[in-house]
């Protein structure tokens, strides 16, 4: 091929083969989502052994867990902007040195104030790692495969969250809480370490800012070898919305609100919000409401158990159909969810029945969660994408947070369970009319979508 020749990378990547460095980027991002998953739940897997160390009250380490969520808000805004200013691959290695390095000294924390502030700072690094693996895979991946991918990510997530439990209750008895922070510490700072020497800069973001064509022609020729791609080749990229005309934070910000995205962006936005009402309420309150109600304790933790599991299969179900029939394909998910989050209140379960329905729950509550997370960044072009997911999982935290205050505050009103059920049954209506409009949406910009000669834009060589 001629060195002078233009290749398009979007198409590049669009029609490339199983091929090693996908993978490998996958697979890096799913394990490093997986540490991500342990360190947000390392304060929990802790908790019992410090109390009992320290002998503090436990509503006294609730500002504890509302500084690492406080944290997560801030580095999914931080980490989503470096993403797109130095790079995805340098981002995920700081992100994962911050919350690794955090956790690490966690482990040496001697009093409350001291804890606080590193469960914080950990927590900006926890926020910014998603963000930016959603949008290296996004960007490695075709785009029949991208929520399925997305996806897969997240049940790293969900199984490090799953086997940091299982890992505190062998260790935690004979060696104490900091062994907790000990593993949250030393394992992401040596996955930080490989992923600064394997892991690949995402090859949209190096084309849009024209930058290193080098490595470029490189990643071309490990994707597709027969192109023979050079250096001095012209490289493009085909994107649907024009690149921010800033740099800057703030140019950044309003350029998630240009022409269609003014639309999308709040869409999305809410859709997050009233995700995550309904998902953190059952997250934090079932295992007292169903013990409440009359379930066993240990009844009351499987039925917890049975929702992260039903999530994580309706996770992968979501992806797949988000692949192959697009966003308004997942708008069944959240009207699904609604009954059945209503019928908790209501129906009398046998504790096989109660099992059933927690998994039934988890895989439309957490299914349809998931698919958001798949949906988010395919909204967005590559130079302005780990910004705009940044954001959107950002201000999901006001559902993350809100839902079980609000929740905490009707219960001290005496207001009774299946109440409670009903009003979490209330928010996934509202994502799934924000998910239609956004379905919709995306089926009208496909129909007039121009022809992909028109709309390169070219990178300098």
């Amino acid at each position: 091929m001629s060195s002078t020749a233009v290749i398009d990378v979007s198409d590049v990547i669009e029609h490339q083969r199983r091929n090693a460095l996908v993978l490998k980027v996958v697979t890096l991002s799913t394990i490093m989502m997986c540490l991500d998953g342990y360190d947000l739940h390392a304060m929990a897997f802790a908790a019992p052994s410090l109390i009992r160390s320290w002998g503090i009250d436990k509503a006294t380490l609730g500002i504890v867990f509302s500084a690492g969520v406080f944290g997560i808000l801030v580095g999914g805004l931080i980490f989503g902007y470096l993403g797109d200013r130095i790079g995805r691959r340098l981002s995920i290695v700081a992100a994962t040195v911050t919350f690794g390095g955090f956790s690490l000294l966690t482990a040496w924390a001697g009093d409350l104030n001291m804890l606080i502030a590193l469960r914080f700072l950990a927590g900006i690094g926890i926020g910014g790692l998603a963000p930016l693996c959603f949008s290296l895979n996004l960007e490695y991946v075709p785009s029949r495969y991208r929520g399925t991918v997305v996806a897969i990510i997240m049940l790293g997530y969900v199984a490090g969250g799953s086997a940091g439990g299982l890992i505190a209750a062998w260790l935690v008895p004979h060696l104490g809480w900091p062994i907790v922070f000990w593993i949250g510490g030393v394992l992401p700072l040596l996955a930080a370490i490989v992923s600064f020497f394997s892991l690949p800069e995402s090859i949209k973001f190096l084309v849009a800012q024209g930058r290193q064509p080098d490595e470029v022609a490189r990643i071309v020729n490990r994707i597709a070898p027969g192109l023979n791609a050079q250096p001095t080749s012209r490289f493009v990229i085909r994107e649907d919305e024009p690149t921010p005309a800033g740099s800057g934070p703030f140019a950044r910000l309003t350029a998630l609100f240009d022409g269609r995205l003014a639309v999308i962006t709040p869409l999305l936005w809410v859709a997050y919000i009233a995700s995550s009402m309904t998902m953190f309420f059952l997250n934090s309150w079932t295992p007292i409401l169903a013990e409440a109600s009359g379930y066993s304790p240990a009844q009351a933790a499987f039925g917890l158990s049975m929702f992260s599991l039903g999530g994580s299969v309706g996770a992968l179900l979501a992806g797949w159909a988000l692949d192959r029939f697009g966003v308004l394909a997942i708008a069944a998910v959240p009207m699904i969810a609604c009954p059945l989050v209503a019928s908790l209140g209501f129906a009398g379960f046998s504790d096989a029945g109660f099992l059933t329905a927690m998994m039934c729950v988890g895989f439309f509550v957490v299914g349809g969660h998931q698919g958001l997370n798949s949906a988010v960044g395919q909204f967005y072009p590559s130079a302005n994408r780990a910004t705009a997911v940044g954001w959107a999982l950002s201000v999901a935290k006001i559902g993350s947070i809100g839902g079980p205050l609000i929740a905490g505050l009707l219960i001290a009103r005496h207001l009774p369970a299946s109440s409670l059920f009903v009003l979490a049954a209330l928010p996934p209506l509202v994502m799934a009319c924000c998910v239609v409009s956004l379905g919709l949406s995306q089926r009208r910009r496909s129909l007039a979508a121009p022809e992909p000669d028109k709309v390169d834009q070219a990178a300098p060589a």
